[in-house]
């Protein structure tokens, strides 16, 4: 329920609202009920904020567009579970940062990768090459589930407790299956080795 009081306390600090907060708590109630309308007006009114927003983080016009085009895929899938519509702002802007700073990680990651990939010896590097197409053919093996632990885990470095409470299951349960998974691709990857 929104209150309509100008003083209130939202996310946890007491604050004065003015129209345009109330207007835009509004609309998050609308867009978490289903009103398409409210939803495209909420979505006109913070793009260009999330856009800036991204673009001071990423320094990139290009990476900004992607980032704030993914933090819009992952408000629309959280939406409705925003408890209190008046931490939108804080919200959507901490969606945005978390996407941000994964497609830096991602840079970073690749550029590091580029680097020892160039101090490999030339040699060396093809049987380099072909160990990645082995474990690539290997990760194409496995069901979706499997591929989508994998990347959970070492594509987007998440934690086992993370990834727990994503998929909604016990740690144990996630340590056990990719237990299993890298036993399944150690076996693919010895099997190819062997032919």
């Amino acid at each position: 329920m929104v209150c309509l009081d100008k003083r209130s306390t939202h996310c946890g600090l007491e604050t004065m609202r003015n129209a345009r907060d109330i207007a835009n708590e509004l609309l998050v109630l609308k867009a978490q009920s289903g009103d398409a309308a409210a939803f495209d007006a909420l979505v006109r009114h913070w793009s260009p904020i999330l856009l800036r927003y991204c673009s001071r983080l990423t320094q990139n016009a290009d990476v900004a567009q992607d980032a704030m085009q993914t933090s819009w895929l992952k408000i629309i899938k959280g939406l409705k579970r925003l408890d209190d519509p008046a931490c939108f702002p804080a919200w959507a802007l901490r969606i945005a940062s978390r996407v941000c700073t994964d497609n830096l990680r991602r840079k970073i990651r690749r550029r590091k990768t580029g680097d020892a990939l160039g101090a490999i010896p030339q040699e060396s590097q093809s049987s380099y090459n072909d160990e990645a197409l082995d474990l690539r053919v290997a990760l194409g093996r496995l069901g979706a589930d499997e591929r989508i632990l994998v990347g959970m885990f070492y594509g987007q470095d998440m934690g086992v407790g993370q990834i727990a409470v994503m998929l909604g299951v016990p740690q144990g349960t996630i340590k056990s299956r990719l237990h299993t998974v890298r036993k399944t691709l150690r076996a693919q990857l010895e099997e190819g080795d062997q032919k």
